[in-house]
């Protein structure tokens, strides 16, 4: 599992800066490192999604979209989608 490595050091108006690292051991081991140079920098690992999990999830979602309109088409038997206009309303 990737991580991202989260620095921020207040004292000397450096900012902050996050650098995605190869796995959450070497995380954790730059983290001590940093916190045994400055004292007062905090230092935080958090888990890291790649980008192409990203998107197989994007896609994911939006193939189920197309699935499920595919499905309201079959039922209401017609080649469109039920219309969506008020019958009550003045046209």
């Amino acid at each position: 599992m990737k991580a991202l490595l989260i620095v921020t050091a207040l004292g000397n108006g450096m900012g902050g800066y996050e650098v995605e690292m190869p796995s959450m051991k070497e995380c954790l081991d730059a983290r001590v490192s940093i916190m045994e140079q400055s004292t007062d920098a905090k230092t935080l690992c958090v888990p890291s999604v790649a980008d192409t999990d990203k998107m197989e999830k994007f896609f994911g979602i939006f193939m189920a979209m197309v699935e499920r309109l595919k499905e309201i088409e079959i039922e209401s038997g017609s080649n469109r989608l039920p219309s969506r206009e008020c019958s009550n309303c003045e046209k």
